[in-house]
């Protein structure tokens, strides 16, 4: 279920403060040195595009390599390629509580964009370079598939409506399926409450802890309609005066040798909308 924006922050917040105990205990001694066998290697790349609510579009690529007892392999002498672009090694960040490392490879200057190949290689200290897969990026979201009103009044119900989400050709879907490649598309639901200074700033405040007061849904190929009925609107969170809507495909690839079982190729596509709530 999705949570409002100030609880996910407050989450991450305290994940980031327990991040370097769990870390320093994680490292792992192919870090340095001669890696020259991708069988050692578990790798998983995820490129992530994401529609803010006003439109803005964001897109990060993020690899993590792990070891075959799950620790992190943060090694300066292995590349990640995407489409021959090299990744950056990122090490370590400090904040106000200090240093500490999450051995990511990622470089947001490369751009994917949607509905592009994107094929991943791995080179190893000895310069050997091995394709980890290819996989293709979902199409960009757009209000011909999902465009839910900008204002809704609490004493109807809201259908919401999409089309084509997902490619809904049967036999290549599971032609892709037999290959290792899934996709799942969920619609998610939360109540949130906004509240203005007096510079017109917006504060998002109230969440709810009751989990009626969230929706999730999956969705499949082709058309569909998902209404939100009016006991939704009635509680239990009555204070609100907005919805927050998510549309989120994960699409991905298993990888097959010559890496470690459990390597991965994944691409996020998120659309994220807000309904104004009117009594």
């Amino acid at each position: 279920m999705i949570r409002p924006l100030h609880r996910v922050v407050r989450q991450l917040f305290f994940s980031c403060c327990l991040l370097p105990l769990i870390m320093r205990c994680d490292h792992s001694s192919l870090s340095s040195g001669a890696v020259i066998d991708p069988s050692l290697l578990r790798v998983n790349l995820t490129i992530s595009q994401s529609t803010d609510y006003d439109g803005r579009v964001s897109e990060t690529l993020e690899a993590f390599i792990h070891d075959e007892n799950g620790q992190t392999v943060a090694n300066s002498q292995i590349q990640v390629k995407v489409n021959g672009n090299v990744l950056s090694l990122n090490n370590g960040s400090s904040n106000y509580y200090g240093a500490y490392p999450y051995y990511q490879l990622a470089n947001s200057m490369v751009a994917v964009g949607a509905d592009t190949t994107c094929t991943v290689t791995i080179v190893l200290t000895d310069g050997a370079e091995y394709t980890l897969g290819a996989i293709q990026t979902q199409p960009a979201l757009t209000s011909l598939h999902f465009s839910p009103p900008t204002t809704h009044s609490r004493q109807l119900p809201l259908t919401l409506t999409w089309q084509d989400l997902e490619p809904h050709n049967w036999l290549a879907s599971h032609w892709k399926r037999w290959l290792g490649e899934s996709l799942v598309t969920e619609l998610k639901i939360s109540k949130s409450n906004r509240t203005f200074d007096q510079w017109e700033n917006v504060h998002y405040e109230g969440g709810s802890a009751d989990e009626a007061d969230y929706v999730s849904t999956t969705i499949g190929s082709g058309s569909g309609v998902y209404t939100v009925p009016l006991s939704y609107f009635k509680g239990p969170m009555k204070q609100f005066n907005t919805l927050d809507i998510l549309i989120n495909s994960e699409k991905s690839l298993d990888v097959d040798g010559p890496f470690l079982k459990g390597s991965t190729i994944s691409n996020n596509r998120r659309g994220l909308y807000r309904v104004a709530v009117t009594n």
